[in-house]
């Protein structure tokens, strides 16, 4: 509930920023633009921490005792309102920049309202819904290590900061210059924040652009008779990398509404990598090379291929593979 208000919240801002126009960015590449993007909240993170470590070393200049309920109130407040204020124009510099993004993508392609909503959870780093649809079921293979995972990387800013100061507390014995030490927190902060919007805003791109490609293999299909053994290929080639992506995914589900809606057909156990194998014995040679072509594609909707999806591009011939992912290049 929480978590569908925040989605809320950010899609309101971004459909804000979607009417504006910013002609001061017009000439900047997609990827100069994150890289500013990513500057900017550097400097966020730098500053807003900045304040805070400051009030921290004004404390300890002044001999003042931090277990004083005045003191540890307003330590308190200052975090609180800085940390919410780093936040804030995090996600504001995200929204801006994903709304540009938009209008340059899609002058020529429809983005709907679902697709958008996508786009702000990559900003906010928020889950995709828990979908079952067309019997696809993308959870089956879900780590069970994913969450542990999760709670390690949005604990790693704060644990790393208390690691560093006990390190470097523990190694400098001037207590004179040791009061300063937590002015390096202000740069771990800075580095942190930019590397979660660069992350961030690097799956925003990946996203538009599967969009933009999904869009054109639509159209390409619908000008093209296909036989059934290739269609049902391809049906199972985006089932399969759907199970393989263990998240739900708009544009994914797009494509398999689009080429289904085609020429329905009912195929059982969908998401088998076995069976989807068995189905590309059946293309002829053309066929075979046109749906492996779509079906590498699609395993680069994620920024990294994993372990499983190498392993099936291999079962399926291909044995080079390319480093850079062709939908970011």
């Amino acid at each position: 509930m929480i978590e569908h208000k925040i989605e809320q919240w950010g899609i309101r801002r971004v459909e804000k920023h979607l009417s504006r126009k910013q002609p001061l960015f017009a000439r900047i590449s997609d990827k100069k633009l994150c890289q500013l993007c990513v500057g900017l909240s550097f400097l966020i993170g730098f500053t807003t921490t900045f304040v805070i470590v400051a009030f921290e070393i004004y404390l300890e200049l002044l001999g003042e005792n931090w277990l004083a309920w005045d003191n540890l109130i307003k330590l308190v407040l200052i975090n609180i309102g800085f940390i919410g204020l780093e936040l804030l124009l995090l996600f504001e510099i995200g929204f801006m920049t994903t709304a540009l993004l938009i209008n340059r993508a899609s002058a020529e392609n429809h983005f709907c309202d679902k697709m958008k909503a996508s786009l702000v959870r990559a900003v906010m780093e928020l889950s995709e819904p828990i979908d079952n649809i067309h019997g696809i079921k993308p959870y089956k293979e879900l780590s069970k290590f994913r969450y542990i995972k999760v709670a390690l990387y949005s604990g790693k800013d704060i644990l790393s900061n208390f690691v560093i100061k006990a390190v470097l507390q523990k190694s400098i014995s001037r207590s004179s210059v040791r009061v300063y030490i937590p002015l390096i927190s202000t740069l771990i902060t800075g580095f942190w924040d930019a590397w979660v919007q660069q992350k961030a805003l690097r799956e925003v791109r990946l996203r538009i652009s599967a969009r933009i490609y999904v869009l054109n293999q639509v159209a390409h299909h619908q000008q093209k008779q296909v036989s059934m053994t290739y269609r049902t290929a391809l049906l199972r080639s985006i089932a399969v990398r759907q199970s393989y992506k263990q998240e739900c995914d708009v544009n994914l589900e797009l494509f398999y509404d689009e080429i289904y809606k085609q020429a329905p057909i009912t195929l059982t156990d969908i998401e088998s990598p076995t069976l989807l194998l068995q189905s590309l014995t059946l293309l002829n040679p053309t066929e075979y090379n046109d749906v492996i072509d779509i079906l590498t594609t699609l395993l680069f909707f994620r920024q990294r291929l994993t372990a499983n999806e190498k392993k099936l591009l291999v079962q399926c011939g291909i044995i080079e593979q390319q480093k850079i992912n062709p939908l970011l290049a």
